[in-house]
């Protein structure tokens, strides 16, 4: 990964990047994920975060596969939105994990139209119960990375 890192869900500078992202529903919280299997990934302006059920339990919305719960960029000043998005996909080859039929998938606020995912190749598949815009992209597992070694995951 170019731009990322990857911290606990913990991480301070994470959370508070979390904290001023629209759909922090418990500012001050000492973590932001939902229960499940997590990678957070942190740069210089944004926060990323990767979810994914337990094996063996089902997903709201019936899907299996990687859903980005937060991107919260701060500052226009960088790499565009949908580089961070394109880069942030790695993470999930890089940490060993396997992504699940129906690839990688966001939710997009209604006051949102999506346009920094579209660009980083992800499309519209649905819409959630509460009126967002789900959007999915095929994970192609030959065009990411090949997993780190040893002390790194």
């Amino acid at each position: 990964m170019k731009y990322w890192r990857r911290v606990k869900k913990t991480h301070p500078r994470a959370v508070a990047y979390a904290d001023r992202h629209y759909t922090r529903q418990t500012p001050g919280s000492p973590q932001f994920m939902p229960p499940g299997q997590t990678i957070v990934l942190l740069s210089e302006q944004a926060v990323f975060g990767w979810w994914r059920p337990k094996p063996g339990i089902e997903a709201m919305h019936h899907l299996d596969g990687w859903t980005c719960t937060i991107f919260h960029r701060e500052g226009k000043d960088g790499p565009l939105a949908s580089e961070l998005i394109l880069d942030a996909e790695d993470a999930i080859s890089l940490y060993g994990y396997d992504c699940g039929g129906d690839g990688l998938l966001t939710y997009i606020g209604k006051h949102l139209d999506g346009t920094c995912f579209q660009l980083a190749g992800y499309a519209p598949v649905g819409a959630a119960v509460d009126g967002k815009m789900l959007l999915g992209k095929p994970y192609r597992p030959w065009l990411y990375p090949p997993p780190l070694q040893g002390e790194l995951l």
